[in-house]
């Protein structure tokens, strides 16, 4: 299969693409299939950007997840392909994520909190999504669900303008661990929250990035904030991804760049039987650029620091 599937060669500009990750042209290069049966969606594939942006989702990790045989590319059929045994979904222990929730002095994402937010309301957020500190500095954002069982965690570095360091790629704690064959599975950043009896009868928003989730938190108190974690991280066209959010009411806010992308998954989310809009707060204020809903929240909030 390794002969079979393999990153695309260079054959001129229309061979590089947008990469999902850092929006940069020209710069990312999708796997195909050599044998033309079966075409991967857009977001498989690597970056070339290697140092500054690291995005590499490998064809690998997409057949693992689909749980797709391909027969050797003789006995494939897209429309209907053989499944593999499914390895049950593996969980975090609870105690390694409370051993993590500690050392928030070294922490990159809590200690850039401080230019916007007292102390009392980042506790607020370190609590609400129980957010962890690596060896390293990086911020830990776990993924806990409404059952409360740990399913991720991803570590990032943040810069003191609350922007993500891009040198230092996100990484995986089941990686940091040592655990690669972790049979994991990612669901929404924040979805423990829907289990909180305080939180029934708000209405949940979801944005992309864990930090617009954070942030956004402590200043509309009565939402409920999700991430996705990223446009592909987690499987946001299958309908069990959408189970835990059946009887809400879900307000998407796309980042500025992803408008009608998220109005065409709002369209698909709807027939699973959630009810679902889209808001164009950003589309509007901040059109033809990659803003997301915390840019505009931090940049406000800094207004009013600079004029007290």
């Amino acid at each position: 299969m390794d002969n079979r599937f393999t990153l695309e060669k260079y054959a001129g500009p229309q061979t590089r693409h947008v990469c999902p990750a850092c929006k940069k042209k020209g710069e990312f290069v999708r796997y195909i299939d050599t044998e033309g049966i079966y075409t991967f969606p857009n977001h498989v594939g690597r970056c070339n950007r290697e140092s500054t942006c690291g995005y590499h989702y490998p064809y690998t990790q997409y057949i693992r997840e689909r749980g797709v045989n391909f027969g050797g590319g003789k006995d494939f059929s897209p429309t209907s392909p053989k499944p593999l045994p499914q390895k049950p979904i593996e969980y975090f222990d609870k105690n390694t994520m409370l051993a993590t929730m500690k050392a928030y002095d070294r922490n990159s994402f809590v200690n850039a909190l401080r230019t916007i937010f007292d102390e009392n309301q980042i506790n607020n957020i370190i609590n609400r999504y129980k957010l962890g500190t690596a060896k390293s500095g990086a911020t830990i954002f776990w993924q806990i669900d409404a059952l409360g069982r740990v399913r991720y965690g991803k570590a990032m570095h943040y810069l003191p303008d609350l922007h993500r360091d891009k040198s230092k790629p996100p990484k995986g704690v089941h990686s940091l661990m040592g655990k690669h064959g972790l049979n994991y599975r990612q669901t929404f950043f924040g979805e423990h929250l829907l289990s909180l009896p305080e939180n029934k009868g708000k209405k949940v928003g979801i944005v992309e990035a864990e930090k617009s989730a954070c942030v956004c938190s402590e200043v509309f108190p009565d939402l409920i904030l999700l991430a996705t974690g990223g446009k592909h991280s987690i499987r946001l066209k299958e309908k069990s991804t959408w189970d835990c959010l059946q009887g809400w009411e879900v307000v998407l806010y796309p980042d500025a760049d992803a408008q009608q992308e998220w109005e065409e998954l709002a369209e698909l989310v709807k027939t699973f039987g959630i009810k679902i809009s889209v808001s164009t707060l950003l589309a509007k204020a901040a059109p033809e650029t990659q803003y997301d809903i915390a840019d505009c929240v931090i940049a406000d909030l800094k207004r009013k620091q600079q004029r007290q």
